[in-house]
């Protein structure tokens, strides 16, 4: 997602363009924030700046190849873990489908927007334990097409 698609937040917007261009990022970050206030936006808009090929000083250029993967939410490198309902699906992969459709969608959404997605029934949804595996697995791998790995765990509240 292109930094100039979020909304507002412009002073997060350049912090994190000064932070990727000074090379000094750190190993983890929250963004934190009301439902619907735009903080996976921001974090997509942060990924994708980050691994941008051509970064202009204040967007990702959205036409290199690690620019269209991220906007797609295909990049092997960008890793994602989110609320599932356990009767469901016990992994986030089992939805990735869902989620990168509501995204595209609505990436403004909330939790109950999500469940609503995942099931007609709108049981509760926590990432559990499983899940909590497969995020240990997936960040020890080696990044694959850059120096950068990211995992975005959303809602991690309701782990």
């Amino acid at each position: 997602m292109l930094f100039s698609k979020v909304a507002g937040q412009d002073y997060l917007k350049k912090h994190f363009i000064q932070e990727i261009n000074s090379g000094k990022i750190s190993h983890a970050r929250l963004f934190l924030g009301h439902a619907g206030s735009g903080t996976l936006p921001l974090a997509l808009g942060f990924v994708q700046y980050l691994f941008c090929r051509n970064k202009g000083s204040v967007d990702s250029c959205g036409q290199c190849d690690q620019c269209i993967k991220v906007s797609q939410l295909q990049h092997p490198d960008l890793h994602f873990s989110f609320p599932t309902v356990q009767a469901e699906a016990k992994f986030s992969r089992e939805k990735l489908p869902e989620w990168r459709k509501h995204i595209t969608e609505n990436p403004y959404f909330n939790l109950k927007d999500w469940v609503s997605v995942i099931d007609p029934k709108g049981r509760n949804a926590i990432i559990g334990s499983e899940e909590s595996l497969e995020i240990v697995k997936a960040l020890s791998l080696k990044s694959y097409e850059g120096s950068y790995k990211v995992m975005i765990i959303w809602c991690a509240n309701d782990m």
